[in-house]
């Protein structure tokens, strides 16, 4: 079933352009659905419209098969989580946690109960009599957390509740949310600008840009097969690296010396080539050529920097590689791993690429 179904959403102020614009989607129930794009681009926005703290301009909004787009917050059974924990700070953690509960008119048994509860769950039995000052951000964090676990409500909305922490505790806490999710069973809609979260974190994606929908989809799908060229950059880490290119006949010339044959491609093309799929050549025909500008060698992996037609390319590689700037080395891309863009609408093309020098018949 459906726990959350928005069809065609607009949402301006004051008459201004579309913040917001026919934002459709649908969020299953126990799902983590995340919601990842640039700063301003509508994320918080549209949480803080199912949250019902803001109202549409247009669209409906359906929450467990029944239209809420005119309901109060708390007609909505959510439970919220915000980027600056929006604890107490006169109340004790256990006091924070069982925040709301009275005003529900939950037995003071019952929120004991619940508030002990979550606290397990969190790891935060020992600090219930603290004040969040006494805290760190990690234990605030999870206080949160524990207020939202403690008011069993179906849906919690995250809007970006780790970006305060540092990365390593980030990293930590990631998984923790995750299996507390899992464990519940929770529906959870989780606002990021960090790509890396979304891709870690969530059953589905959902990637906005000024306030429209790129591409929803398993984080997988969304990497391996982005629909347009924001998507591409946007998605990843490092991001892929893209360059326009030059028709020739029936091939395409990404740069001097390398060519791939798309005889099925009739408009202008920008190529992208994601970091990993580039390969050292020292014992295979190579692509191209190319200098290094920088490197940076991470210990698990090495990533090279080098110019391409003018632009930053950067190559991934696992392990440690010991190459010196102004180097020239032999880089391959398989051609099955070069992704192709509208020039003009930046659209992802479907294609079949061939190697330079191919005909379509030998490859039938």
């Amino acid at each position: 079933m459906k726990a959350i179904d928005t069809r065609n959403l607009n949402k301006a102020y004051h008459g201004d352009a579309l913040v917001l614009e026919d934002v459709s989607f649908n969020v299953q129930q126990g799902e983590f659905f995340a919601i990842v794009g640039p700063s301003g681009c509508g994320k918080s926005t549209l949480l803080r419209i199912i949250a019902g703290l803001e109202r549409l301009s247009g669209g409906t909004l359906f929450m467990n098969g029944e239209d809420s787009g005119d309901r109060r917050p708390d007609e909505r059974q959510i439970s919220m989580v915000f980027q600056n924990y929006a604890l107490f700070p006169h109340l004790s953690v256990a006091e924070n946690i069982i925040f709301g509960l009275h005003v529900k008119k939950i037995p003071k048994q019952q929120q004991r109960q619940r508030c002990l509860e979550a606290a397990r769950l969190l790891g935060l039995e020992e600090l219930l009599d603290r004040k969040p000052r006494e805290l760190s951000g990690g234990q605030r964090q999870r206080v949160a957390l524990g207020r939202a676990i403690a008011s069993e409500a179906p849906i919690c909305l995250m809007d970006e509740p780790l970006s305060n922490l540092d990365a390593k505790l980030r990293t930590k806490m990631r998984a923790e949310v995750r299996q507390i999710q899992r464990r519940l069973g929770m529906t959870m809609i989780y606002v990021t600008h960090d790509q890396v979260e979304a891709m870690t974190m969530a059953d589905r994606i959902m990637v906005l840009n000024e306030g429209s929908v790129q591409q929803i989809g398993r984080p997988l799908d969304v990497y391996n097969h982005p629909q347009n060229l924001f998507v591409a950059t946007f998605i990843g880490s490092p991001p892929m690296n893209v360059t326009e290119t030059v028709r020739n006949g029936r091939q395409l010339q990404l740069t001097d010396g390398w060519e791939v044959a798309a005889p099925l491609v009739k408009e202008d093309v920008v190529a992208g080539v994601r970091p990993e799929h580039l390969t050292y050549a020292a014992q295979r025909t190579p692509s191209f050529t190319a200098a290094v500008e920088h490197i940076e060698v991470l210990g698990t992996e090495t990533l090279l920097m080098f110019r391409m037609n003018g632009q930053l390319w950067i190559a991934k590689w696992p392990g440690q590689w010991d190459f010196q700037e102004g180097e020239e080395i032999p880089l391959a891309v398989d051609e099955a791993h070069i992704h192709l863009f509208s020039a003009a609408t930046g659209q992802r093309i479907d294609h079949h690429l061939l190697p330079a020098g191919r005909s379509m018949e030998a490859a039938l």
